[in-house]
This record gives structure tokens, C-alpha cells and sequence, in this order.
């Protein structure tokens, strides 16, 4: 299902790839690649947080039935690993909602299953955003 990436223009410069998506939930990939590094040549931490973010707001999409109707108003990572070569894949689900407030989690994991970071989010659903759109 790439259809919630096809709005996002951040998302394919990336690279990632929707892998799963379905009831509350989404797995996305990125790959490692050196331009995403920080000076250290790992992962950059903001694009672990966007992996996470990402896949979060397609497991939310995926309940809205559709791309382009929220928006993240909070988000919270701690890293457990670091990255320096492969993928990272990371896995969301919904775990509340409360009328125009989503809250998700993500667990991002190296190619080799190593959890690298858990991420939290809090997303809104905007009013002026058509379910169409």
C-alpha cells in the first residue's frame, strides 16, 4: 500500500516503502543510506523519529481511510541502538483514540531485529481536511 506516501514528498526522498498496513497498523522500511548519516556515519536520530512518525501516521491513515487528514502534535523516542548499515523497519499501531485524538507507538528495528528505538505520538485530526483529500 503506498498510497499514504504518495502526499509526501519528505517520504519518497527518503526512501521508505510501506511494507504492511492494516487495522490500526502499519510497518514501514527505510534504508540506511550515507546521506541520512550523522558525522559519526550512524542512522541519523531525526530519521529514526521520521520512520517512527511515518508509520505511525499511516496506522492512523489506515483508520481514517485515507492519507492527509492529521497531523502529529507530539512526539517522544528513546534510542536504544544505533544504526550503521542495512534498514531500519519500523512498526505502528493505534493504541487510543479519543474522538479528533490518536495516540500511537512504534517500535523501530534494525534488519537483524534489534529494537534501535520506541517512539510515542499524540496526532490530531483536522477539521479542515476532506476525507479525499
Amino acid at each position: 500500500m503506498e498510497k499514504p506516501l504518495e502526499l509526501s514528498p519528505f517520504g519518497r526522498h527518503l526512501g521508505v516503502k510501506v511494507l504492511e498496513v492494516g487495522d490500526g497498523f502499519a510497518r514501514i522500511k527505510l534504508p540506511y543510506r550515507p546521506e541520512l548519516t550523522n558525522p559519526a556515519g550512524k542512522l541519523h536520530g531525526g530519521a529514526i523519529a521520521t520512520a517512527a512518525d511515518t508509520a505511525m501516521a499511516v496506522a492512523i491513515g489506515e483508520v481514517l481511510g485515507g492519507p492527509a487528514r492529521h497531523s502529529t502534535v507530539k512526539l517522544e523516542i528513546r534510542y536504544k541502538a544505533s544504526v550503521t548499515d542495512g534498514e531500519i523497519i519500523a512498526e505502528a499501531k493505534v493504541m487510543r483514540r479519543k474522538q479528533k485524538i490518536f495516540l500511537g507507538e512504534a517500535v523501530i528495528k534494525n534488519g537483524h531485529g534489534q529494537v534501535v528505538a520506541i517512539a510515542k505520538a499524540t496526532f490530531m485530526v483536522r477539521d479542515n481536511a476532506s476525507q479525499d483529500e
